[in-house]
């Protein structure tokens, strides 16, 4: 399991209610960024098991039953109901949990948590892992020397996908825990977008975001889509249609028959 915490490592903040972190983010392990990779991932019978609470009476949550995916290059669009294992697929490909069973490749070669936190950046749906008395811009100068970018180059970044998702100057240098839930997605999205992964997964990423915004994240996710893989979910098929040359649809921690 990742720790969240090594004791003097400048890598790994606190836990506490003033920075707001929690383990739906995997602190990248500091690496030379690739740009253009065109790495293809694979998952092959993905099994994740969570036990029942302690005490509960009740029966193991079979969130990944034996699951296999491909992608890369290019965008794979996932959709299903609540509870499919969409999220738990994308936090495992992401390396924050780890699978109870099946093997991840990355480019042909079997990876560990590790190694796909070194290749991947994950944007959950609920951007919740930030330093809430920060500003956005100083959470996104240091999230980007975690993923070894300089502070010019984290803050140049930065500035260009604000532009492209609408996010003024003013909300950058804004307190994180003083933005509109809308303005902390795009936050989210930038801090991902801004490493430039060979591997991107963005759970949910229209979520809270107006027209503008989601024509901007579109053309992102496009343009990232042309050497990395992309893979996203959304609960709007319009949307998931029109981001993704490719749809898997999950159905009980499996991909649905016939696709």
């Amino acid at each position: 399991m990742i720790s969240k915490r090594r004791p003097g490592s400048q890598f790994h903040p606190p836990f506490t209610a003033e920075t707001g972190y929690e383990p739906d983010f995997a602190f990248p392990i500091p690496f030379t960024l690739c740009y253009h990779s065109s790495m293809k991932f694979e998952a092959r019978g993905l099994v994740k098991v969570f036990p029942a609470p302690v005490f509960s009476g009740g029966s193991p949550l079979r969130a990944l039953g034996g699951l296999d995916i491909e992608a890369g290059p290019g965008v794979l669009g996932v959709e299903g109901p609540n509870g499919s294992g969409k999220t738990t697929l994308f936090k495992t490909l992401a390396g924050i949990i780890e699978p109870d069973g099946g093997t991840i490749l990355a480019g042909g070669v079997a990876s560990g948590a590790e190694r796909l936190r070194e290749l991947a950046a994950y944007c959950p749906s609920n951007p919740r892992a930030f330093y809430f008395r920060l500003s956005a811009a100083e959470n996104l100068r240091f999230f980007g020397a975690l993923a070894g970018l300089s502070a010019v180059q984290a803050l140049e970044r930065a500035r260009q996908l604000a532009d492209k998702l609408e996010l003024s100057a003013a909300d950058l240098e804004r307190r994180f825990d003083r933005l509109s839930e809308g303005n902390m997605q795009k936050v989210s999205l930038i801090r991902s977008f801004s490493r430039r992964p060979p591997l991107l997964l963005l759970d949910e990423p229209f979520r809270g975001l107006d027209a503008d915004s989601q024509q901007g994240l579109m053309e992102l996710i496009k343009e990232a889509g042309r050497d990395s893989a992309v893979i996203i979910s959304s609960h709007s098929p319009e949307l998931l249609r029109e981001a993704a040359g490719r749809i898997i649809t999950m159905e009980g921690g499996k991909i649905k028959n016939g696709e």
